[in-house]
């Protein structure tokens, strides 16, 4: 009789328990592998590769085969490849790029170029500090003419167009009229008895101091002289008085420039009717013109006839020196202010009445060792710099800012200052800051477009925060 064959039973407890057992030892297995490829490839390339470290974990992956080895090569040259394009990053000096170092900041000539940076240079100056009043542009009132035809008429013809400059006593239009006509049949008439007046005046003088004819004839005679001139000289005038200087042959009027200027208004064509009162031409003396300006009740005080005035008007770029001319005595009641009057001599074609513009009026004026132009002053992390040239770089420089006002001088080489001193710009008119620390006086500065140097420094910080 032979033995039963072995026979082993498990429970369900003691099956799941081996699967979780397995499952845990390949789980296990998983991670040493991903931990050990993870720590061959990625700590090498972040530790830079040092070749003597390098060699090590070679040797101690070498048992692992052929394939470990080869893996690490690749490694290694995809560290290489990363730290070259770290340092093609590196490169100081690649064009269109800045680079900040704390509060320095190098830029490469291209970029400054295309910045168009403004360089200027620090020194003694004056400050005017000023009152900014706004305005309006005007015609110079005095300076003004109304061309109107002093006869009715028809325009036979235009010579001057609408913005034409003109002089003194150049004919702008001939007109036709009639009564002008008739003004010069009179005054022809009364030539003419003048002449018969005379000549017979003559005859009876004559005869009388020949004791040929009466007294009585020859007082007569002279009475009608006298008469007769009295009739021709009042034509003459009613003649003058209507045509002026612009009387012409048979019946054309000549109408005339009375001064110099620029024909701004023209109401004229030919064949049209003109009457005695229509104004056929305005023109204007535009060498001079005027700003009006209102003053403020608060400003009235300081406010003085005489003194120097900068304007700006809408579109023009460039500010205008005057003079403070007329100061108005009279407040408005609804507005508490008066009016002004600043002059501008020759101004130039671009300043048109009717621009709005503003006064900066120079109420006080004190000298300053060291200016700087507004547009120069940055504002970073909360204080005033100014951009100052430091050989191939710019240091914002924190600055301290005395007054704010207007260049009182035109200053030039070593102006304000002793001789040799350096140009203290901008030039006079032009908005500056006195500087009182922060800045010497010679030391080259950014003034137009700093502000691009203060995006680019806020870039540069930014990418290292980064």
């Amino acid at each position: 009789m032979s033995a039963p064959p072995w026979k082993i039973e498990l429970s369900p407890k003691v099956i799941a328990a081996i699967a979780a057992a397995v499952l845990a030892l390949v789980v296990a297995a998983v991670a040493i592998t991903v931990r050990v490829e993870h720590r061959r490839h990625g700590h090498d390339r972040e530790a830079g590769h040092e070749e003597h470290d390098g060699h090590q974990h070679g040797e101690k992956e070498g048992a692992h085969g052929d394939g470990h080895e080869h893996d690490r090569g690749d490694g290694h040259d995809h560290g290489d490849d990363h730290d070259h394009d770290h340092a093609e990053k590196r490169a100081p000096d690649e064009p269109g790029e800045a680079h900040a170092h704390g509060d320095r900041l190098k830029l490469s000539p291209a970029m400054i170029q295309n910045a168009g940076l403004e360089m200027l240079t620090a020194g003694p100056g004056n400050v005017a500090v000023t009152v900014t009043l706004p305005g309006e542009v005007a015609l110079n009132a005095e300076a003004i003419a109304h061309v109107t035809p002093r006869v009715p008429g028809t325009a036979r013809e235009v010579k001057k167009q609408l913005g034409d400059t003109v002089t003194r006593g150049e004919v702008l239009a001939v007109l036709d009229s009639r009564e002008l006509a008739e003004l010069q049949r009179e005054l022809l008439a009364a030539k003419e008895r003048l002449s018969l007046a005379e000549a017979s005046f003559t005859r009876h003088e004559a005869l009388w101091k020949e004791r040929i004819s009466a007294e009585k004839e020859y007082l007569a005679a002279r009475q009608a002289v006298a008469e007769a001139r009295i009739e021709h000289r009042s034509a003459a005038q009613k003649l003058s008085a209507a045509a002026g200087s612009g009387a012409g042959k048979g019946s054309g009027y000549a109408l005339v420039a009375p001064i110099d200027g620029t024909i701004i208004e023209k109401h004229i064509a030919i064949g049209e009717v003109l009457k005695e009162d229509t104004q056929v031409f305005v023109i204007a003396d535009l060498s001079t013109i005027w700003v009006n300006v209102t003053v403020y009740a608060k400003d009235l005080s300081r406010a003085r006839i005489g003194q120097t005035a900068w304007v700006k008007a809408e579109g023009i770029e460039q500010s205008a020196q005057g003079t403070l001319a007329y100061l108005g005595q009279v407040v408005d009641e609804q507005s508490r202010s008066a009016v002004a009057r600043v002059v501008l001599q020759s101004p130039g074609a671009a300043w048109r009445p009717g621009l709005f513009a503003t006064a900066d009026i120079a109420v006080e004026e004190a000298a300053a060792p060291v200016v700087v132009s507004e547009e120069a002053i940055q504002r970073v992390e909360g204080k005033d710099v100014v951009f100052v040239e430091e050989g191939d770089a710019f240091e914002a420089r924190p600055v301290k800012i005395g007054r704010r006002g207007t260049s009182g001088v035109a200053l030039g080489a070593g102006a304000g200052g002793p001789p040799g001193a350096p140009a203290a710009e901008p030039r006079r008119g032009a908005p500056v800051v006195e500087i009182e620390a922060g800045v010497a006086a010679g030391e080259r500065y950014v003034g137009k477009n700093s502000f691009i140097l203060k995006a680019e420094l806020g870039k540069s910080e930014a990418g290292h925060q980064h």
